[in-house]
């Protein structure tokens, strides 16, 4: 079986897109041919015995102005000599023009949002509203609400045209089959995941005061978070140092206890000095990788609810769950002051991951859904 991925990102160490994607192209390579085609290059940890290839996208503003249409990219350049597989999957609904293949090439669509659930806080990011003339609040009054229908409808659509359709969570599928429930046999649940053999239980560092949150800041959601560190976390708890670890990290939300990292080497080198991590989200969908990976490396978390979303975990035993700026921060310094219950809930984190979230749990279920996908093309 030959499978081909296209995705903006494969780098599995600073964000949760490009760990889904590390994870998914891990379980490909288990049992196919695979190649990778990033419009993202990166330099991060690639996955022995798969091809890697870049093929950048520019963003101009003819591919600018044609996303008022449908929000999404639709213009794309020829792939010519490219030898087609069997199946391919697309990680972005950004990117579904790449597969040129035909209709004989079964497509995947790979969902780590519910994006129109998602784009009414992330719009504006769009490279349209970051131009002179998509920043003036005229254009944006008139404009949002009809591009955020706009995308729905390319988003519904991709779904109901796509073999099948991967969520990361029960609540995503839900909410997508609340919009087009005769699509229920073809969208299907594979967690996130991440790997174990990368990411062992590290020890926890007695003395240090270090609380780490993890992601690409481009995400709105982050983008919060790290507001949210800034304004309500590190003014009352100064001796803390909060380390926001990404590319992209917002200029304003340094302080003087809060620093940013952006891209690290290795995010172990990161972990091992870590006391706390944290997730404090709140919007977004999907499940959080950044959740899985501290749990893997057996820390301790303090989480919102929203951050918790899609998975199984339990406050108190896998981690704190806390909501208002006053809860949170008494979690975090709680931690810090008890490290029988950082050393506690790190064990319990780790055995879950363990048991439903490291990528060759899910090898099997894959396998499945991808011979299922290419017996139906060819009957």
């Amino acid at each position: 079986m030959k499978v081909e991925i296209i995705t903006s990102s494969a780098d599995p160490d600073h964000g949760g897109f490009g760990a889904r994607v590390h994870g998914l192209v891990s379980m490909f390579a288990s049992f196919a041919d695979v190649r990778v085609l990033m419009t993202d290059w990166f330099n991060g940890p690639r996955v022995a015995g798969v091809e890697y290839a870049s093929m950048p996208i520019p963003d101009t503003l003819r591919t600018r102005l044609g996303r008022l249409k449908t929000y999404y990219r639709r213009d794309f350049p020829k792939r010519d000599g490219v030898d087609p597989p069997d199946l391919v999957v697309a990680e972005s609904l950004d990117l579904l023009g790449l597969h040129q293949y035909g209709p004989r090439v079964p497509l995947i669509l790979d969902e780590h949002n519910v994006y129109w659930n998602l784009l009414p806080y992330d719009i504006v990011n769009a490279p349209f509203f970051r131009g002179w003339v998509g920043r003036r609040s005229a254009v944006r009054r008139r404009l949002v609400p009809k591009l955020l229908a706009r995308a729905k409808r390319f988003e519904v659509q991709a779904i109901r045209r796509s073999a099948r359709t991967l969520v990361t969570s029960d609540e995503d599928r839900a909410a997508i089959l609340a919009e087009c429930p005769e699509a229920a046999p073809r969208v299907r649940v594979l967690p996130n995941c991440v790997d174990l053999q990368r990411i062992p239980p590290l020890p926890d560092p007695a003395e240090s005061k270090d609380v780490v949150f993890v992601g690409g800041f481009g995400y709105v959601p982050n983008q919060e978070a790290a507001e949210f560190v800034r304004r309500s976390l590190a003014p009352s708890l100064p001796h803390v140092r909060f380390l926001l670890v990404g590319p992209d990290p917002p200029s304003g939300a340094m302080g003087p206890n809060v620093v940013a990292t952006g891209r690290v080497p290795d995010l172990r080198d990161v972990l091992k000095d870590a006391a706390v991590c944290i997730a404090p989200l709140f919007h977004g969908s999907g499940t959080r990788v950044k959740i899985l990976t501290y749990m893997a490396a057996s820390k301790a978390v303090v989480a919102t609810t929203k951050a918790c979303e899609g998975l199984p975990v339990r406050d108190g035993r896998d981690l704190l769950i806390r909501d208002s700026p006053e809860g949170f921060r008494d979690a975090v310094q709680g931690l810090l002051d008890d490290r029988r219950k950082r050393r506690d809930l790190g064990d319990a984190g780790r055995a879950l991951v363990e048991s439903m979230f490291d990528w060759r749990v899910h090898v099997g279920r894959l396998r499945e859904l991808s011979d299922e996908v290419i017996a139906e093309v060819a009957r």
